[in-house]
């Protein structure tokens, strides 16, 4: 089994790629669990589960050039529509060579956020991208 110390998350929009991120938070699911009591001579208890729910991801990189998230963001937002696509947040070990996959659909930005900027601050400055998916 691979060990997994040196690795990057990318991010690919409708198939393509577009950008890399040190962070990924929020790949998460979970179901909602009810108890069903059914009566009679042997009483017992059935659990069941209702629809799942999944928190938004967010992708913090450093920033760079590549304003393609940023873009879709204020497409959305000017345009008063929103323009959900196809988003698969990928683990790739420092060779580019991908580990695992996850797929988003129905996805689209929610919240775009630029660190305090500081001349001061000795590191470099991040953003993060809020998505919300189906």
């Amino acid at each position: 089994m691979e060990t997994l110390k040196n690795y990057y998350f990318t991010i690919e929009i409708d198939g393509i790629q577009a950008d890399r991120f040190f962070e990924c938070e929020g790949i998460e699911m979970s179901s909602t669990v009810f108890e069903i009591e059914e009566g009679g001579l042997n009483t017992s208890t059935h659990k069941r589960g209702s629809n799942s729910r999944s928190p938004n991801l967010i992708l913090k990189k450093g920033i760079n050039r590549n304003n393609e998230l940023i873009n879709w963001f204020q497409s959305n937002q000017s345009n008063q529509r929103i323009e959900r696509k196809t988003l698969a947040v990928i683990l790739m070990n420092n060779s580019g060579v991908e580990i695992k996959r996850w797929n988003f659909f129905g996805a689209f930005p929610c919240r775009y956020k630029v660190q305090t900027l500081d001349v001061y601050d000795k590191s470099f400055p991040i953003e993060t991208i809020e998505i919300a998916y189906e």
